[in-house]
């Protein structure tokens, strides 16, 4: 809860003053496709996760009227080298995954940046209180 849910919600916090003087900006979490999936064993981590969603959208709400947007990228199974460390049978877990998903290559970290990147540029002011997806169609929610 801590790292997915209350240091977000503090950064915001902080930055929300300035912003709002300023009369635009845009803040971009990231959450994760489980919020609409569920799995075992990560109930805590879903959960704080889904918080983050409602917060999001909660806060477009409030900050919309002051030229301030907010919106999430929802990331689907994205690569990381800590992956191999923590993930027993790594490479049966690869296989599965690409199973799940319409396009058969693992995330990566830069597809995840992409999608922040539009969501914080100005191709997107009409865009507040949404999450997209970013999982190579694993999730279609």
């Amino acid at each position: 809860m801590e790292i997915n849910l209350l240091t977000h919600a503090a950064c915001v916090q902080l930055v929300t003053p300035a912003l709002t003087r300023r009369g635009r900006g845009r803040i971009v979490a990231v959450s994760s496709v489980l919020t609409q999936l569920g799995r075992v064993d990560l109930a805590a981590y879903i959960a704080a996760k889904s918080g983050l969603e409602g917060l999001v959208r909660a806060l477009a709400r409030e900050l919309g009227p002051h030229g301030v947007t907010i919106n999430c990228v929802r990331a689907g199974s994205i690569e990381v080298p800590a992956e191999q460390a923590v993930v027993p049978d790594h490479a049966a877990m690869v296989v599965r995954q690409l199973d799940r998903q319409c396009i058969k290559r693992r995330g990566l970290p830069d597809d995840i940046a992409a999608a922040v990147g539009f969501l914080a540029g100005p191709d997107a002011g009409f865009i507040t209180g949404q999450c997209l997806t970013v999982d190579g169609s694993w999730c279609m929610a």
